[in-house]
């Protein structure tokens, strides 16, 4: 598939539920909870973010799996027809898009299915990376443009990954989520995670779920040990903090304008021999988007 760079992502589905249709999201399920009890909210929020500049929508299923919808009460049968409905609902939303959209399929980490911040710390107990190779294989579906591994908190799932990126036969995003400059939520480093990488079919890596400060460092990274030909993915949340004991976000958000001007400023010592795709993940919003698109366009050598 040939894309015209750079890509803008859609932000945080799971904030602009929250904000815009005040959806409750605390339970384990998150965002996934409204692929039955209000699928006409999530395909607004997908139109929303179209709307203000997006080109790919990334499915409600960040926090789905079969494990995790038949924990709640969901049948097989019913949690693999939700799994579908997440896409078709980003699919019906591209009929909306001012230009051509794509649809990503939202893969969260394994984390994600344990609901308990996990995502943050990369810590999954005796789960081996033949354990998460099938718990992500269980999880892909057809009728995508692209596969995106979000949120990646270890090395162990990175590896997982690249074990599953021959049988994946649409682009596939992975991205990280840093805890610094330097290492993802597990400790390892980030440039070891991207050497695993080399001489895969891989479309784009990079970070998401991270703090803009961070991001410059990241970006550099990215660019030291990534092929060529490799995209770079970034989209970093919006400044605020997840307090998994609380199942609430604290401290103060960055302004979609100076989150816009980060991201940008990030990737601009990039920008002119790499391919990039940006967007926003928690805590940003149509909004974020906006400015982001507004930035990218104003700059000429982004």
């Amino acid at each position: 598939m040939s894309f015209s760079y750079p890509l803008i992502l859609d932000g945080g589905l799971a904030t602009q539920l929250e904000r815009a249709h005040n959806k409750d999201l605390s339970g384990r399920l998150w965002s996934a909870v409204c692929l039955e009890q209000d699928p006409d909210a999530i395909r607004s929020v997908h139109e929303a973010y179209f709307a203000a500049g997006a080109q790919i929508a990334t499915t409600a299923s960040y926090q789905a799996s079969v494990p995790g919808l038949t924990a709640a009460g969901y049948s097989e049968e019913q949690a693999r027809q939700l799994l579908k409905r997440s896409v078709n609902l980003a699919r019906e939303a591209t009929a909306q898009a001012k230009n051509k959209g794509y649809v990503a399929l939202s893969l969260g980490c394994y984390g994600a299915l344990l609901a308990n911040g996990a995502e943050y710390t990369g810590d999954y107990g005796d789960k081996t990376m033949h354990d998460l190779v099938a718990f992500h294989r269980d999880r892909l579906q057809p009728g995508v443009d692209l596969v995106l591994f979000e949120t990646v908190p270890s090395k162990v799932e990175a590896e997982a990954i690249v074990a599953l990126l021959p049988e994946i036969q649409v682009p596939v995003g992975v991205s990280f989520v840093c805890k610094d400059n330097q290492h993802l939520a597990d400790g390892n480093r980030l440039a070891e995670c991207l050497a695993l990488f080399r001489g895969t079919n891989v479309w784009a890596v990079g970070v998401n779920c991270t703090k803009p400060v961070y991001i410059p460092a990241l970006v550099e990274q990215l660019d030291q040990h990534l092929e060529a030909q490799v995209a770079l993915l970034v989209y970093p949340d919006g400044g605020q903090i997840w307090d998994a004991v609380r199942r609430d976000w604290i401290n103060a958000a960055v302004t979609p304008h100076d989150f816009a001007a980060s991201v940008v400023e990030a990737v601009r010592p990039v920008a002119g021999h790499r391919k990039l795709v940006l967007g926003g993940c928690c805590g940003t919003g149509p909004e974020h988007i906006q400015k982001l698109k507004e930035e990218v366009s104003r700059i000429s050598d982004i």
